[in-house]
């Protein structure tokens, strides 16, 4: 047994002798010099290529993105804003991430966008149901209650004012919708002559039809002021009505911004 330990420790003492040797050998030789080099360009040459790859797969993501996604919202929120700034008032759509939302590219916006987005999204719809009531409930509801009140007629329409002109030698007619007026804040005789340089001959007839089936016909144009200036101080005080006037400014703001970081997805593939 003892021959065997001292055989196996000269053995393994043989061997480690002998590395040893090879790896000085290796090491004064040009030969390790050569394969340290080799390795370290494999290395670096792969760890180059993944990198590049990631970067390639990045930017076809991102521009796929860009052409499925944000092409599409960039189009929507630059009509938004459009609209906005020229104080429109009416129905705005976003119709764009409406369609994202309800499939896969949904999940290809960044979460914290996409609850921008989302958000964006519901004050929209927000503001198009409030409008919608607005115009259609609200605003017909104080025109009916206003004209009987100060024309002392039954009425399910409202008052209307017919404004005629003469411009440019042709008679002209022209009925103002009261309910638009009444949004835009504008008398609905300044309405029908805006924008007529040379008119003469100005007459605002009132037509108002009644429940009878008769049409009341007035050309007491003070009334018709009396009634207007009514309908809009009651217009000014209804809730709905303050919402969509502040809230008009509020999404000209946050669509700017919106526009601004889709903007910034929309390049970012040519800058990776």
């Amino acid at each position: 047994m003892t021959d065997l330990r001292e055989n196996l420790g000269l053995l393994v003492g043989s061997v480690a002798t002998a590395i040893g040797v090879a790896i000085s050998w290796l090491i004064s030789s040009q030969i390790f010099t050569t394969l340290v080099a080799v390795l370290v360009g494999f290395f670096a040459s792969y760890f180059l290529q993944r990198i590049t790859q990631k970067k390639a797969w990045k930017r076809e993501y991102s521009v796929k993105i860009a052409e499925e996604v944000y092409g599409g919202l960039f189009r929507d929120v630059k009509w938004i804003i459009r609209r906005l700034e020229e104080k429109y008032y009416g129905h705005l759509s976003f119709q764009k991430w409406r369609e994202v939302q309800e499939d896969h590219r949904y999940f290809m916006v960044d979460e914290r966008f996409r609850k921008r987005l989302d958000d964006f999204s519901q004050r929209v719809e927000e503001y198009n149901s409030a409008f919608i009531k607005l115009e259609n409930t609200i605003l017909p509801k104080i025109t009916n209650e206003e004209t009987e009140r100060v024309f002392n007629v039954e009425t399910d329409k409202g008052a209307r004012l017919e404004v005629k002109y003469v411009e440019r030698r042709h008679n002209v007619s022209t009925s103002p919708n009261i309910i638009k007026c009444l949004i835009y804040q504008i008398h609905p005789k300044d309405d029908a002559l805006r924008d007529k340089s040379e008119v003469s001959n100005v007459e605002c007839p009132i037509q108002i039809p009644q429940r009878n089936g008769k049409v009341f016909h007035s050309r007491d144009l003070a009334k018709f002021n009396e009634f207007w200036e009514s309908c809009l101080r009651r217009s000014k005080r209804d809730k709905t009505y303050k919402f969509v006037m502040e809230e008009t400014d509020k999404l000209l703001e946050e669509a700017r911004k919106v526009k601004k970081e889709i903007i910034k997805r929309i390049e970012e593939p040519w800058k990776i």
